[in-house]
């Protein structure tokens, strides 16, 4: 029978392994989490067996990727929202800093995976990054949407100042010139017999039709303005409220239960 010798009789176990304080200072990328030291008996097909053994827990330490790398991402999918506001016919300002906020996060993508272990399964960093890399493109590729639309708005424009120009070369036409009522003849003054109707005088309206113009600002980017915010805050809560229930920050269990728990 084997059993930790610890300074507590009540409970041997728990202080039968200790660790020195310098352990935290030594190792910054880590932090110590729990320390699970516990009995088990092993059964083989020889018989059973006491066995000691002790579990230590270490966390990544999740304030430096925090401040290096998700809150620079979360800055550059927010500055990708800026071109949303910029005037559509400004291509070379919207096309710039799409293409910027591409590179910059593809650079942080690359040189944070270069400083990670590689690994054949996707980390929680990953996803995340992943995501502001994909709102980023999205921003993209919404101003290629914004430049179709806007060219099918010229087309209209244009088809706008043809039928506009018909229109008004109708109400030119259809101005009716107003008859002598006195003509002059020899040596009396008569009225002029009037040769248009009567009733179509009386009724002929000249064209009030005005074509609809097209809209100056594109919809998209009023829906683009609501959705990517709205999008981007919720996968925000969701991710880190994962991140932090599998980390374990939520669950209220103690260490001493979680190394009973374990076989």
């Amino acid at each position: 029978m084997y059993r930790w010798c610890g300074k507590s009789p009540d409970k041997p176990c728990s202080h039968a392994v200790t660790i020195q304080e310098y352990i935290d200072d030594s190792m910054p990328k880590f932090y110590m989490g729990s320390l699970c030291v516990n009995v088990t008996t092993a059964v083989t097909s020889s018989g059973s067996y006491v066995r000691l053994w002790v579990s230590f827990d270490f966390h990544r330490n999740a304030g430096f990727y925090v401040m290096q790398v998700c809150v620079p991402a979360i800055l550059v999918v927010c500055i990708s929202w800026v071109s949303f506001w910029i005037n559509r016919d400004s291509a070379p300002a919207r096309t710039s800093l799409g293409i910027l906020t591409v590179l910059t996060e593809t650079q942080l993508m690359t040189s944070t995976n270069r400083q990670l272990p590689p690994v054949s399964y996707v980390k929680a960093i990953d996803i995340f990054l992943g995501t502001c890399y994909l709102m980023v493109v999205l921003a993209l590729g919404e101003y290629a949407l914004v430049a179709y639309s806007t060219k099918k708005r010229n087309d209209q424009m244009k088809r706008w100042e043809k039928k506009k120009q018909r229109l008004e070369k109708l109400q030119r036409e259809q101005r009716l010139p107003q008859p002598d009522l006195i003509a002059e003849t020899s040596d009396e003054f008569q009225l002029a017999a009037c040769t248009c109707p009567v009733e179509h005088m009386a009724t002929e309206q000249p064209l009030s039709l005005e074509p609809e113009k097209p809209r100056n600002i594109s919809r998209i980017d009023f829906t683009a303005r609501i959705v990517f915010p709205i999008a981007f805050t919720i996968f925000n809560f969701v991710y880190w409220l994962l991140l932090l229930y599998k980390a374990g920050r939520l669950t209220t269990q103690t260490a001493e239960e979680e190394c009973s728990q374990n076989p």
